[in-house]
């Protein structure tokens, strides 16, 4: 059998080789769509379990962030720009059937209750999730496209206190805190040339900025 993430480190391929990395390829596929249902459900069950008892602060560090970075991850690190959106669609689908099972499970709530507390509600929340796959698949290629996925991908991460900082809510510092942390480790982690990173930052930081005037303006 071989192993859903090794990588050749040979020359050429040969038939056979070709055969072996394409199966290898396929079966990767299948690991991140299973890590990405299962990551989903598993990150919504536990942020909707957590809501009624855990402290304030833990939930705005939790939610959305550990949802988006899923999406994140599993789309980067996809086989193509189409796996990267489905492995992005299935975190969402995961997340809500996991807070939809621990609602009904725990909180004894109706099955729909409580969800679409995301900026635009629950469409555009499931919609921004769905879409930082593919922005995280294009965030790992090298061109000036994917200098545009990378700085829009942190500055959707970035954006995401934006609710938080207009409401002046009891969670904003803690949610710009997490953003921040996670829109300079995206930056770190995903380019190595300062200029690279500068131009994602200015992108980022242009996003973000923009969404927060599309939301004060709402």
């Amino acid at each position: 059998m071989v192993w859903a993430f090794s990588r050749s480190k040979h020359g050429p391929l040969g038939p056979e080789q070709e055969f072996i990395a394409l199966d290898r390829r396929d079966r990767r596929s299948q690991w991140y769509l299973l890590a990405a249902l299962a990551g989903g459900a598993l990150v919504g069950f536990i942020g909707a379990g957590l809501s009624g008892s855990a402290p304030f602060w833990l939930m705005a560090v939790y939610d959305p962030y550990m949802i988006m970075v899923l999406a994140v991850v599993v789309g980067s690190g996809a086989a193509g720009f189409g796996w990267a959106f489905l492995n992005s669609c299935l975190a969402a689908f995961g997340a809500l059937i996991g807070q939809i099972t621990a609602g009904s499970a725990i909180h004894h709530d109706a099955p729909f209750a409580g969800l679409g507390s995301a900026p635009g509600g629950l469409v555009v929340g499931l919609g921004i999730i769905a879409a930082l796959g593919p922005l995280g698949y294009g965030a790992t290629r090298c061109d000036r496209i994917g200098g545009i996925c990378y700085g829009l991908t942190a500055g959707v991460l970035l954006s995401m206190t934006a609710e938080e900082l207009l409401a002046l809510s009891d969670e904003w510092p803690y949610a710009l805190t997490t953003s921040a942390v996670l829109w300079a480790g995206f930056l770190v982690l995903f380019r190595r040339r300062i200029g690279d990173r500068v131009y994602g930052a200015v992108i980022g930081l242009a996003y973000s900025a923009g969404y927060g005037l599309v939301l004060q303006a709402l």
